[in-house]
C-alpha cells in the first residue's frame, strides 16, 4: 500500500495534499522572487565592489546611486542589469515548466550561461541540457508527432505521397536535423547495428539512445519491422527505446493491415502503443472542395 502523509488539525487527521513534481519545481523557482532576491542581489553585487578609505572605512556604494546619479561604473552597473535579467529569465523559466512546455527551456538556459559566463569570466556551462533516456524518448514522440502533423495538416503529404522509402527517410530526417542539432542530440542516419541497418539513431551519449525505424505501408515488412526488425535492433544498441513510423499514402500491403490489427487489438486489452507512429501521407482535399 503506498505511504500517505496525514497531517493533524483541529477535526482530527487530514490527508495532506503532495505537491506534482510540476508544482514542485515551479514553487522552487518563484522561491527567490518571493524573498525579495532583487535586494540581496544588489548588496551581493556591491561586495564585490567596495571601496576603502586611507583609514580603512568602507566608502559606501550603492546600485541605485550609479543608476541614479550618474555616477557610472560600467562593470557594476553591467552586473546589475545582468543579475536583473537571470531573475526574468527565472520566471520565464518557471511559467514554461507550468504549462510543461520543457523544449523551449534550452534557449532560455543558454540566456543563463552566457550571463554567468559574463558575470564570473569563464566559459563553461553552468546548465548543460543532457536529457536521460527517458526525456529522449520523450522529446522525440514529440517532435515526431509534429512531424506528423506537417504531413497530415500542413500540406508536407505532397513531397512524400507515392514517394520512395529511401526519399521519405530523408525527408524526415531534414525535418529533424536542425531542432536535433539546438538540443545537442545527435541524428545518426542508418549507422550499422549488428547485422543490419536501423533507420536512425538519437542520442546524448552512451546511456541516451533511442532507436527509430521508419517503414512505407506498401512495405510487404510493415508488422515484421515492429514485431522482429526493431526489436533486434534495441537488443544490439543495449537500448530498450525505440520508435517505429509508418508512413501510409495508399495501397498499403497485408502486412500493414495487420500491423493496425495488433494496434487494435493491444488497446481492447488495455494496452498502448505510443512507440509507434503511424502518419497518412494521402492526398488531402482543399478546405474549399469539402
Amino acid at each position: 500500500m503506498p505511504y500517505v502523509p496525514f497531517e493533524v488539525s483541529g477535526s482530527g487527521l487530514e490527508e495532506k495534499k503532495i505537491p506534482s513534481f510540476y508544482e514542485f519545481l515551479v514553487k522552487k523557482l518563484r522561491y527567490n522572487l518571493n524573498q525579495k532576491r532583487e535586494s540581496y542581489l544588489e548588496s551581493y553585487i556591491e561586495g564585490h565592489f567596495t571601496n576603502y578609505n586611507e583609514d580603512g572605512s568602507v566608502e559606501e556604494r550603492t546600485i541605485r546611486d550609479i543608476d541614479f546619479h550618474g555616477e557610472t561604473d560600467h562593470e557594476i552597473f553591467s552586473s546589475w542589469l545582468s543579475f536583473k535579467h537571470l531573475l526574468e529569465i527565472e520566471e520565464q523559466v518557471a511559467r514554461r515548466v507550468e504549462a510543461k512546455n520543457f523544449i523551449a527551456i534550452q534557449s532560455h538556459l543558454n540566456l543563463i550561461d552566457d550571463n554567468f559566463g559574463y558575470l564570473m569570466d569563464r566559459k563553461n556551462s553552468y546548465f548543460p541540457l543532457k536529457m536521460d533516456k527517458e526525456e529522449l524518448f520523450s522529446w522525440l514522440l514529440t517532435e515526431i508527432n509534429l512531424f506528423k502533423h506537417l504531413v497530415e495538416e500542413k500540406g508536407l503529404w505532397k513531397t512524400l505521397n507515392k514517394q520512395p522509402e529511401k526519399h521519405c527517410q530523408h525527408i524526415f530526417a531534414a525535418a529533424l536535423s536542425r531542432v536535433s542539432e539546438l538540443l545537442d542530440v545527435c541524428m545518426l542516419p542508418e549507422p550499422q547495428v549488428g547485422t543490419g541497418f536501423v533507420d536512425f539513431i538519437f542520442s546524448q551519449g552512451n546511456d541516451s539512445k533511442v532507436c527509430v525505424e521508419l517503414k512505407l505501408s506498401t512495405s510487404p515488412k510493415a508488422l515484421e519491422g515492429y514485431t522482429k526488425q526493431l526489436k533486434q535492433y534495441l537488443t544490439s544498441e543495449k537500448t530498450e527505446k525505440g520508435i517505429y513510423v509508418v508512413i501510409d499514402s495508399g495501397n498499403p500491403k497485408s502486412s500493414y493491415q495487420k500491423l493496425r490489427v495488433l494496434i487494435e487489438n493491444g488497446k481492447k486489452k488495455g494496452k498502448s502503443y505510443p512507440e509507434i507512429i503511424l502518419i497518412d501521407a494521402s492526398p488531402k482535399l482543399s478546405p474549399s472542395r469539402l
